[in-house]
């Protein structure tokens, strides 16, 4: 029987009316690992680790308390030990001494070699996956730099664009409005790690509440919306010049506050 969970998860994403396949493709988590965590199957992931970030990056997805879950499951197996099974054919033989029982010291040493063979490869297991991980980290970043330059030389060549492209790369949690050509586009939170994609023919309004927690890119361009922000918040207005391709860029000064910056909440009901 699921455990509360595994509930919260499989009945949450069910009233989204979200498919474990989607999302797989915008959390990058594999179906079966998500299949795991809404079963409570926990034995699929390689180390509880993994089970722990995958619950914490589900829940935040599904706009659920990431963190009283992932409570929840560390009470539910904190006495789950990952154990090394000994080689029952380590030689570890009794002698007679005094009339107490001794490790022989050719098993003492068999044993501590084996010991520092395990760690070893350990070690090597870790060399391995940092290295692996760096790799990937560059290679994402050469990818980031290659699509910008080869947006560089289109525009270069003379191509005009004909929308207005937002792409929108989460460091932090953030909440957010787009309004793409009149019309809303995505009001919501979006969490570290999230990337997001937008288009519009004449014009983008966006309102964030935590410009420091994301990075901007209009049709391949960073863009500076730090300036003109107060307390981490502003509202960015991208506008197509007819004729000419280009994005003009509107910065609209929120109103100064007199105490504490406004909550997420608070936002979204200013712009109801």
């Amino acid at each position: 029987m699921a455990s509360r969970i595994g509930n919260q998860l499989q009945e949450t994403r069910r009233r989204k009316e979200i498919s474990l396949s989607v999302v797989s493709e915008e959390t990058k988590i594999g179906k079966k690992y998500l299949e795991a965590l809404e079963r409570e199957e926990y034995d699929v992931f390689p180390a509880k680790v993994y089970a722990v970030s995958f619950l914490r990056s589900y829940a935040r997805y599904l706009g659920l308390d990431a963190e009283s879950l992932v409570e929840i499951y560390q009470k539910e197996h904190s006495g789950r030990r990952e154990r090394m099974e000994i080689n029952p054919k380590l030689p570890i033989m009794p002698t007679q001494h005094s009339g107490e029982n001794f490790l022989s010291r050719e098993g003492i040493a068999t044993f501590r070699s084996k010991r520092r063979g395990l760690f070893v490869f350990f070690l090597t297991i870790v060399v391995v996956v940092g290295t692996g991980l760096r790799a990937i980290f560059w290679l994402q970043s050469a990818s980031h730099e290659l699509s910008q330059q080869r947006l560089s030389k289109i525009n270069a060549r003379g191509i005009v664009p004909k929308n207005i492209s937002l792409v929108l790369e989460a460091k932090d949690e953030t909440w957010l409005r787009v309004v793409g050509d009149n019309e809303v586009s995505f009001e919501g939170t979006v969490f570290p790690g999230e990337k997001r994609r937008w288009i519009a023919k004449n014009e983008m309004k966006v309102r964030i509440g935590n410009i420091n927690g994301v990075k901007l890119y209009v049709n391949g361009k960073k863009v500076d919306g730090i300036s003109g922000s107060v307390r981490g918040i502003n509202d960015l207005t991208f506008t197509m010049l007819e004729g000419k391709g280009l994005v003009e860029m509107e910065q609209k000064r929120v109103p100064r506050m007199e105490s504490v910056g406004p909550s997420e909440g608070e936002l979204q009901k200013e712009e109801r």
